[in-house]
């Protein structure tokens, strides 16, 4: 049986119907986690959203109710295992994260990537340390199918032996109508991160390695378009990466075993070769609810149910802490945020 099938078969079997999930934001990524709770049958969400308007498309729903007016409006002390996913605006998470911990919220379910300044994540991680308290952050990708799949493959074949990846970002020409000046000037901690956690997911952390960056052409990133590296992980797996943001790639991850050569491109399939000479074939997925933006149906159910967990793992606020110091090397960002 393949690897995704076997979690796919593991959060069928599984009860959702007792747990009771609060979501905080219900923009883009907060409807899919709605879906996806929907999906596992959660029977009790809270949907709170500033605006009340996006809320009215709920009424009806058995087992929503919504509220409007911010997070800062909750009154009501939470059960003692209810989940708060928060899916606000980067700028917003941290500062929802801490008030809904002071409101008694022990488990929560933070979007990537918490900050965009690892001085403030492991400030903050720091302050989460705490007993009692869970808290996981949403890199969606971490839940792909096609990436748990891969691990299976990995560990019957020995292990990774090396890996490379694209961060390449198809530049859009409208995103400095949609995003703030802070987050496009750290786009590569804010969103090119998706790419470095799926690689470092797979051979594990960065533990030593060196780059070098250039370009101009990209006044909203003045830290550069062009950037190439290499370096050696935790687990002693060699890695290199690479990223023209002024030419034609596109995000990737290859990995490599003694059997096999593997590709995310997109980072929702898998593809594999046994044969340098042959064509990549795509290896078959099984996704638990096609319907519901990858990899969210996943991380929920492994953050609610310790079974998936230990099957899928998930990302740590620790891990997502290394991941945007790494980034903000990669991407030549002071880590600091009174300093950005």
């Amino acid at each position: 049986m393949s690897f995704s099938k076997k979690i796919a078969e593991i959060m069928a079997v599984s009860d959702f119907s007792g747990a009771k999930v609060t979501v905080l934001g219900y923009g883009a990524m907060g409807k899919e986690y709605v879906k996806a709770l929907q999906a596992l049958k959660v029977k009790e969400i809270l949907v709170c959203s500033r605006s009340e308007a996006p809320l009215k498309e709920l009424q009806g729903f058995k087992g929503i109710t919504v509220q409007s007016g911010g997070y800062e409006n909750l009154k009501a002390k939470p059960q003692e295992k209810e989940l708060v996913i928060i899916a606000l605006p980067v700028a917003d998470l941290i500062p929802a994260s801490k008030f809904l911990k002071e409101l008694g919220y022990k488990k929560f379910l933070i979007e990537k990537p918490v900050s965009l300044y690892s001085s403030e994540l492991e400030s903050f991680l720091h302050q989460f340390e705490t007993p009692g308290i869970s808290a996981f952050c949403a890199y969606n990708r971490i839940a792909y199918p096609s990436l748990l799949e891969a691990r299976g493959f990995a560990e019957a074949e020995g292990g990774i032996t090396s890996c490379h990846y694209t961060l390449t970002e198809m530049v859009r020409s409208d995103w400095t109508e949609r995003f703030s000046k802070e987050e496009l000037s750290r786009w590569g901690a804010s969103n090119t991160i998706h790419v470095i956690s799926m690689a470092h997911a797979l051979i594990g952390a960065p533990k030593s390695w060196q780059g070098s960056r250039s370009g101009d052409s990209l006044s909203w990133h003045p830290s550069g378009t062009t950037f190439v590296g290499s370096g050696v992980s935790e687990k002693n797996i060699l890695f290199s990466y690479h990223a023209d943001w002024s030419s034609k790639g596109r995000w990737g991850v290859e990995f490599y075993t003694s059997k096999a050569a593997y590709r995310f491109c997109p980072l929702e399939k898998l593809f594999r070769r046994e044969v340098a000479t042959k064509d990549w074939e795509e290896v078959p997925i099984t996704t638990f609810a096609p319907g519901v933006k990858v990899g969210f149906a996943e991380q929920v159910a492994a953050t609610l149910n310790t079974n998936v967990r230990e099957k899928m793992g998930f990302v740590s606020l620790k891990e997502a802490y290394v991941w945007t110091r790494f980034a903000e090397e990669v991407f030549g960002y002071n880590g600091e945020k009174n300093h950005a």
